[in-house]
């Protein structure tokens, strides 16, 4: 099968598009320009801190405020931490309450730890602000982590004031679905910002995302305009820790941040001139004219 490419119009036409390699625009990173992360207490709040990991580029372009999968860690996203600071995004990655490695874990109920990750952002972004001061944010996430990021960006209005306006875009991977009550009808129609959320054919959760399609309905159900998805063939919901799968994601997510993250017009173009790989499917919705 080819690649396929989507534009998405206010009557949802679609069409198809050729396949591409990494084009020389992106290169692969180069093992001596990766970024060894620290890691820093981060305060949360007047009665709980948690650490925070930093991957710090030699210039600082841009800062990208990460939220992981439930129960994970920032650790075990260090390809994705490549791809970021290779174009000059410092990543700020706290330890979520709900993460197998947080001492405190059993503390947090569900819902608790929730809104403790924003709680987590919220002091993400104030250290963002002093140690960086100036330059543009942008909201990244993997799974339960995507719909943190998502929320920055303007979604889910009805759970509070959760959108944190410093953010110019988010790039998500595998979104948690349609989780009953959580994601209502109108979670993602106030979504105000850019955004790329990247999916794969497999990429399901027992219990959670039974659909692979349903991955997509953030960028579905969202305003059109600069909202864009790539699902890549075969891949599972780990495709954002996996060499082989992100390596077909980078060209596409390096446009996004540059041109939205970064205001590259250039970039912005590519990635509308953007062909995916083949098997896999780029979904551009367009604005209406």
């Amino acid at each position: 099968m080819g690649a396929q490419i989507v534009r998405i119009d206010r009557r949802f036409l679609l069409g198809a598009g050729g396949a591409l390699a990494l084009s020389p625009f992106f290169p692969a990173i180069a093992a001596d320009t990766k970024v060894a992360p620290q890691t820093v207490d981060l305060a949360v709040s007047a009665t709980r801190s948690t650490s925070m990991m930093l991957w710090r580029p030699a210039t600082v372009r841009g800062v990208a405020l990460f939220s992981t999968g439930h129960g994970s860690a920032p650790e075990k996203y260090g390809q994705l931490a490549d791809l970021l600071t290779a174009n000059g995004f410092a990543v700020l990655a706290p330890l979520h309450v709900d993460s197998l490695r947080h001492p405190d874990r059993a503390k947090f109920g569900m819902m608790n730890g929730f809104f403790e990750r924003f709680a987590d952002l919220r002091a993400a972004s104030a250290y963002a602000d002093a140690q960086f001061p100036g330059v543009p944010t942008v909201a990244v996430g993997h799974s339960f982590g995507s719909l943190i990021g998502l929320c920055l960006g303007g979604a889910l209005p009805y759970l509070g004031k959760l959108r944190n306006p410093a953010v110019k875009a988010v790039l998500c991977f595998s979104t948690p679905g349609k989780i009953p009550n959580l994601v209502q009808p109108t979670a993602y129609t106030t979504l105000a910002v850019p955004t790329l959320l990247v999916t794969g054919t497999k990429d399901l959760v027992p219990g959670w995302a039974t659909d692979p399609a349903d991955h997509l309905y953030p960028i579905e159900s969202a305003p059109a305009g600069d909202k864009y998805a790539l699902v890549v063939a075969d891949a599972d919901h780990a495709l954002v820790q996996q060499d082989a799968a992100l390596a077909r994601v980078t060209p596409a997510a390096t446009s996004f941040i540059r041109g939205y993250g970064l205001g590259d017009a250039a970039a912005r173009r590519r990635l509308k001139a953007f062909r995916p790989a083949a098997g896999d499917r780029f979904i551009d919705r367009e604005q209406a004219a």
